[in-house]
């Protein structure tokens, strides 16, 4: 993280762990928005989390000035490519042999060079004529003349065409070469390189005095050798070699925090160009401070099922936490959508603490200090516990991570044992989640669980509970999901023999 994504200050995380991600299916639909960008590379989004309403406001600005500015993304683009390549040079040809196809790739920093120059002088343009003025673009147009000088002299376009004598586009090579009385070669040199000729000292040697007192392109000329042809280039350039990954390595330190800023912004871009062509329409929500403990979206749509699924077209709902906290008890129909409702208020609350645009058409959210999910999964058999330990213990833990600040979502959290067993551990849990003032959803088909939330709400203090019902359509003897979830009285049934009945008949 750098400059164009956060202020200077405190620094307030989100935390999110690699399970509730998973719990959410956030991971994955992370990974398909930044892999266009990224060319296979690792992006640690989940850094960007914050909890800080400031640095929230500061990337929304920036997003906003982006988004009417399609030249520059573009020029993002170029120079994200262009770090890229970088790296991978660095990555791959460190420890391999050095060779032309090597060395033509190096002329990536004199296009990283371009790119970044240009980018500089349209970010100035931009701000002159008043088209960009937030905070972290301007920064960013400050960063980029300060990189420049850090990483290239001021003359480094036209001494990198000195240097390089036409290596970087190596197209044929002569050479000269003595022989003994039995032909064998005594020694070799180079006599043209890309049909010019070649002179010694030409080649990758600086003529003139350079600005820094560390000399970053400090390069020895070729010289004749007397090895055999093809250890040649090899030997030649070993020096050369060096001193080229050492730079490589110092301008990827350098240059990473403003990768990773563009990365983010990018990605941004991305997933806001793909919920627009899925006709999704986005909001920035008002930022509610965390101890209101208030949430409220309306028409909110799931944007991992519009990335994920697009076959399927994703049914949008409401969603309404009272200020101080409240627990609502999810029921209704098997397969109705209240998984699908549940991980929709976790991946909206996820991309309003990155400071992105959210799939509904208006919103106001409180910040909190983490998401925390208890999903029941898979009995796993390699073990000691049963399904019941592992449930208890994921339980426990979720329990004990959780904050009176945080999002709790359950998900039919406890299934390994019989139902009044069940109804007994869910009460127990549900009873500590309100008396200390939790806010989250709590997806169930135990009835008397939601039936019970009038009684608790009466005998304990905290948080509200209250009932959220995923609506059944009934058409004579057939039952359908409507896939809207609305406040109401707790559903006494999951329809589980007409969805039974309606799978078995498909």
């Amino acid at each position: 993280m750098g400059f164009l994504t956060e202020l200077e200050g405190k620094k307030l995380p989100m935390a999110a762990s690699q399970l509730a991600l998973d719990d959410l299916m956030v991971s994955d639909f992370m990974k398909r928005i930044f892999a266009p960008h990224t060319a296979g590379q690792v992006f640690e989004w989940e850094k960007y989390l914050t909890a800080n309403s400031a640095d929230i406001v500061y990337r929304r600005e920036v997003l906003k000035e982006l988004a009417a500015c399609p030249a520059l993304i573009e020029k993002m683009k170029g120079l994200c490519a262009c770090i890229n390549m970088i790296t991978r040079l660095k990555d791959e040809h460190m420890s391999s042999e050095y060779g032309p196809e090597a060395f033509r790739e190096f002329g990536i920093m004199r296009e990283a060079y371009d790119q970044m120059k240009e980018m500089q002088e349209s970010l100035q343009i931009l701000m002159e004529d008043g088209t960009v003025a937030s905070r972290g673009l301007v920064k960013m147009c400050e960063m980029l003349r300060e990189k420049l000088h850090n990483n290239f002299c001021d003359s480094f376009p036209q001494d990198w065409d000195t240097m390089t004598s036409g290596m970087e586009k190596i197209g044929s090579m002569t050479l000269r070469f003595t022989l003994d009385d039995e032909m064998h070669v005594q020694g070799a040199s180079i006599v043209a390189l890309h049909k010019q000729k070649y002179s010694k000292g030409g080649f990758l040697q600086w003529k003139k005095e350079m600005m820094h007192t560390e000399h970053p392109w400090e390069l020895n000329a070729l010289k004749e050798m007397t090895t055999p042809t093809e250890e040649l280039l090899g030997d030649e350039l070993r020096f050369n070699q060096r001193q080229f990954y050492q730079r490589l390595y110092r301008m990827t330190l350098d240059l990473d925090d403003l990768y990773q800023d563009l990365i983010f912004y990018l990605g941004a871009l991305e997933y806001c160009s793909k919920m627009a062509e899925a006709g999704v329409s986005l909001c920035l929500p008002q930022i509610l401070p965390m101890e209101h403990k208030g949430y409220v979206a309306r028409n909110m749509i799931n944007p991992v099922l519009v990335i994920m699924n697009p076959s399927k077209k994703p049914v949008p709902n409401d969603v309404d936490f009272r200020k101080g906290g409240e627990i609502f008890l999810l029921t209704g129909i098997n397969q109705g959508g209240k998984t699908t409702f549940l991980r929709t208020v976790g991946t909206i609350q996820v991309l309003f603490q990155l400071g992105w645009p959210v799939p509904a058409t208006e919103a106001s959210i409180s910040l909190v200090d983490k998401i925390v999910t208890v999903f029941s999964h898979e009995e796993n058999t390699a073990l000691q516990h049963g399904k019941l330990g592992q449930e208890l213990k994921t339980m426990k833990q979720g329990m004990e991570e959780a904050t009176v600040d945080s999002l709790l979502l359950c998900n039919e959290p406890i299934t390994g044992t019989s139902p009044m067993e069940n109804l007994y551990l869910s009460r127990v849990v549900l009873t500590s989640c309100k008396v200390n003032g939790y806010k989250g959803i709590w997806v169930t088909h135990l009835y008397d669980l939601a039936n019970r939330a009038q009684a608790m709400n009466e005998e304990l203090p905290g948080s509200t509970i209250s009932s959220l019902v995923a609506r059944a359509v009934e058409r004579g003897n057939t039952v359908d999901a409507s896939y809207r979830i609305e406040r109401g009285n707790p559903a006494f049934t999951s329809y589980a023999r007409e969805v039974m009945r309606k799978e078995a008949s498909l």
